[in-house]
């Protein structure tokens, strides 16, 4: 295998107009991330209506809806925090 292409092979790409418009701009992937945790916090509460209601007979399943749930909002509130502490970076610096 060749060095050359391995090195040259990225940078062709960025260039590469076809490329960025299979990307997705930040606000869709902060979009499909909402509503995925939108998502599984629904699915996390609808495991707790079952489980409260005697229909769910495996609580592991449940404990795990909850737990995806849990992390991917603590995710969520990080990637919210860091954001905002960028910009607050961002509007003190001095031009």
């Amino acid at each position: 295998m060749k060095i050359d292409s391995v090195i040259t092979s990225p940078i062709n790409n960025i260039n590469d107009p076809n490329t960025k418009k299979d990307n997705p701009s930040f606000a869709e992937l902060l979009a499909k991330s909402l509503n995925e945790v939108n998502n599984l916090q629904i699915t996390a509460d609808n495991a707790i209506k079952e489980i409260a209601t005697g229909k769910m007979d495996n609580i592991q399943d449940a404990v795990m809806a909850i737990e995806k749930a849990d992390i991917s909002m603590r995710l969520l509130l990080e990637v919210k925090n860091k954001a905002v502490q960028a910009y607050n970076q961002i509007m003190n610096m001095q031009v």
